[in-house]
């Protein structure tokens, strides 16, 4: 078995259900579900092991009653949480979810803003065959430099898949530029992917990223599956199973997870897609941000 690091953050999603997302100014009643502990990596890594996979999960855990939860979280999926000497609590979100599944997010920051390269120093990261990022940790700049040094630090041979994420036209366009010239396998949605990279149509912007990346590019379609393209002659639409939507909070990272875990167990390209799609299609037909490993 091959080793993996998911690498990020985890915060606390206060999930509500609205009717539908006020405009400006706007007023509706919302129906407060629950807090779940979140956050794209604690969603992949339970994936990512729901898959079959094996590896470690790092994300930093501050003071606070948020930080108590996502303790008690990390250490119910059997790793150790790694707890920073003096800083604040985690952070938290709002999450809106409406009728048909979409969610909404705000998103109040907490201590994973201050996250600095000493934090990660501990890390032995050549060690690693495959890791995750999130686009999330690269949109404050200076915790952005921090850990794409700490990647850069990856053997030649590891491969690093990147989930864009939401805010990735926050991120600073020449550090963006330098990780995916680096070498990383891009994981984005159909919004995401215009933002991430150059061209008029969808052909040309996969295109784009896979000549500046030379890896396998990967772009979720929502109920229609996920299209990759890991060559001229390896491309193509994975379809997805119809499933009924609750809540699609925590799709897109379960979605990294699995195909990250059937890279890592030796699938194809194709076949992990497939893997990642089944476990996306699983969390969407359920309340949960993510899928039960370890409970």
């Amino acid at each position: 078995m091959s080793k993996t690091l998911i690498f990020g953050t985890a915060l606390i999603d206060a999930l509500m259900n609205v009717p539908s997302i006020p405009v400006s100014g706007g007023n509706v009643l919302g129906d407060f579900l629950e807090y779940q502990v979140g956050g794209c990596a604690i969603n992949a890594y339970s994936a990512y092991r729901y898959g079959g996979g094996d590896g470690d999960l790092f994300v930093p855990v501050g003071h606070g009653p948020n930080a108590d939860r996502i303790t008690a979280k990390i250490k119910q999926v059997g790793e150790t949480p790694h707890v920073i000497s003096g800083t604040p609590d985690n952070g938290w979100t709002v999450a809106t979810i409406e009728p048909d599944g979409e969610r909404t997010f705000i998103v109040l920051p907490g201590m994973e803003q201050l996250m600095r390269l000493a934090w990660m120093n501990h890390l032995d990261v050549p060690s690693y065959d495959y890791l995750y990022l999130s686009g999330f940790q690269l949109t404050n700049e200076l915790v952005a430099r921090d850990v794409v040094a700490m990647m850069s630090r990856r053997r030649s041979d590891a491969t690093l898949l990147f989930d864009v994420a939401a805010r990735i036209k926050t991120v600073n366009t020449d550090l963006l530029v330098d990780l995916l010239r680096s070498g990383v396998v891009v994981h984005c949605n159909e919004v995401e992917l215009p933002q991430v990279a150059e061209g008029e149509t969808f052909a040309e912007r996969v295109a784009y990223l896979h000549h500046l990346t030379r890896q396998p590019v990967i772009v979720t379609l929502g109920a229609k599956g996920t299209y990759y393209y890991a060559s001229e002659a390896d491309q193509g639409v994975v379809p997805s199973e119809p499933v009924h939507v609750v809540n699609t909070v925590g799709a897109g990272d379960a979605h990294c997870g699995g195909m990250l875990s059937g890279l890592a167990q030796g699938l194809s390209v194709r076949d992990s897609v497939a893997l990642g799609n089944r476990l996306a299609g699983k969390v969407c037909a359920m309340r949960a941000n993510m899928l039960p490993y370890g409970v």
